[in-house]
């Protein structure tokens, strides 16, 4: 079965999902046991949000993705905070990294050919100690099948167990759990942890593309981190004066706005844009890829795109990491100001760089 014809058929069934039993809760309940930081969730094939008041209950900020739109619109009633996205996992492109991916009883739906992309890709997707708990066939083989769950025909398929270990060690996660929950039924859970000693990513692992309007609810809530925010010594926007700046930013033809990529998955953004009549630029990255050298790259990859010479920065003089950065790119500090308070940022000393 495609995965247009699996979401048909869960269409049929949404409503007998709205009021189920906590089928899958204590095994969340072990992987969030695992959970440094808890951050973002996501929830891949979350139906209805059946688990998303477990995982709000933990502090848990919610996206979920779901194939089927009669299932998503349930949990859209049911769960107006989170943030849903109508997709097949194995065309989505993850929007940041997530400190927990619960994939329970819905990965198995993609089809075999696509199953060891989809693994890898989740994991891919974990910030670092991050933990992806999800459930799969507990056979010794790769195999597929075609039966009937509530009605409607349905769909499943497994890598079988030693071929998903071997995914997942090589996608950089240990795994932390491996459970028969069902047995003698061939029903695996697994749970696998992220390493937290990541490498930093190579050069050719970090890309830049056009930001674009759909990138904007992501950037949106990177900006609201309370530790960036103290790092860069800056005051989150509101959601109006955000949209409102960055209508403009993407609007304007003399700003250049690039969404960063770390293998596919967005963590941050660079921009070069206008001020005071000088050219200036500026990044801001996803806090679970920091220390990692995407910044450096990142802006590398935009000064060598941007022809324009010479380019202007500023950064709090507390902010050692982004001078840091600006210096290793080919800035220099050419004077230091005392910077009054604004909307956005705090009063304080700051730095101004420039690249010739």
């Amino acid at each position: 079965m495609t995965p247009e014809q699996v979401a048909a058929s869960y269409d049929q069934i949404a409503d007998q999902w709205i009021d189920v039993s906590t089928y899958g809760f204590s095994q969340v309940e072990r992987a969030v046991g695992f959970v440094k930081r808890k951050g973002i969730a996501l929830d891949v094939g979350c139906g209805t949000g059946r688990l998303m008041r477990l995982l709000g209950g933990h502090g848990f900020r919610m996206d979920g993705i779901d194939v089927s739109p009669a299932m998503l619109a349930r949990a859209r009633d049911r769960h107006p905070e989170a943030r849903l996205f109508h997709a097949d996992i194995g065309r989505w492109e993850l929007p940041r990294s997530y400190d927990l991916i619960v994939a329970w009883d819905s990965v198995w739906h993609v089809p075999l050919s696509g199953q060891e992309a989809v693994l890898a890709k989740l994991c891919r997707g974990l910030a670092a100690g991050g933990v992806f708990v999800f459930t799969t066939g507990g056979t010794d083989a790769p195999d597929e099948k075609q039966n009937s769950y509530m009605g409607p025909p349905m769909y499943h398929a497994t890598l079988g167990v030693p071929k998903t270990l071997g995914v997942l060690a090589d996608s950089g996660c240990i795994c932390r759990h491996l459970e028969y929950d069902q047995y003698p039924e061939a029903h695996v859970y697994l749970i696998a942890q992220k390493s937290g000693n990541d490498a930093p990513p190579t050069s050719d692992l970090v890309r830049l593309r056009p930001v674009e309007q759909d990138d904007l609810p992501r950037m949106f809530e990177w900006q609201l981190d309370p530790e960036s925010n103290r790092m860069a010594v800056t005051i989150p926007r509101t959601r109006d004066v955000f949209d409102a700046h960055w209508g403009a930013a993407l609007a304007d033809p003399r700003a250049t706005t690039r969404l960063i990529l770390v293998d596919g998955v967005a963590v941050g953004y660079v921009s070069r844009f206008p001020s005071d009549g000088e050219d200036h630029v500026g990044y801001w990255i996803d806090r679970a890829f920091w220390g990692r050298g995407v910044a450096s790259r990142a802006l590398q990859l935009l000064v060598a795109e941007v022809a324009i010479r010479p380019l202007h920065a500023t950064a709090a003089t507390s902010n050692g990491a982004s001078l840091r950065v600006l210096q290793k790119c080919g800035f220099a500090v050419e004077h230091v100001r005392q910077s009054p308070a604004t909307d956005r940022y705090p009063a304080c000393e700051e730095a101004v760089l420039v690249l010739r």
